[in-house]
């Protein structure tokens, strides 16, 4: 049960992504790259490497992305504007879709 699990790893019903913990996963390089919060990722990224949101992650490990693929991943509340206002409000927790980016093979 929940309350068994060790207090460091967040437990997730279906496990399909950690809240608050985003990682860079370079897919096909710098330019295809983009920020992830499955678990299949996060699990060994160094901590340093663990961002709270994506926008934060996209921001910080692609700053210079020419194609924009992170940032464009954003829901469209993320999207960065003129004035960006971050709240706690980065992602909807247990509400994720599949993205084929390329493809089936390069979805995440």
């Amino acid at each position: 049960s929940n309350d068994q699990q060790p207090s460091a790893q967040p437990s997730l019903s279906n496990e399909l992504g950690l809240p608050g913990q985003y990682v860079a996963v370079f897919a096909n390089g710098y330019e295809d790259g983009y920020c992830s919060n499955l678990k299949a990722d996060v699990i060994g990224t160094p901590e340093a490497l663990i961002f709270d949101s994506e926008f934060e992650c996209c921001q910080t490990i692609f700053p210079d992305q020419a194609s924009g693929t992170c940032i464009s991943n954003l829901s469209n509340d993320q999207q960065p504007s003129a004035q960006p206002s971050l709240s706690n409000e980065l992602g909807l927790p247990g509400q994720y879709v599949a993205v084929f980016a390329n493809g089936y093979e390069d979805g995440y």
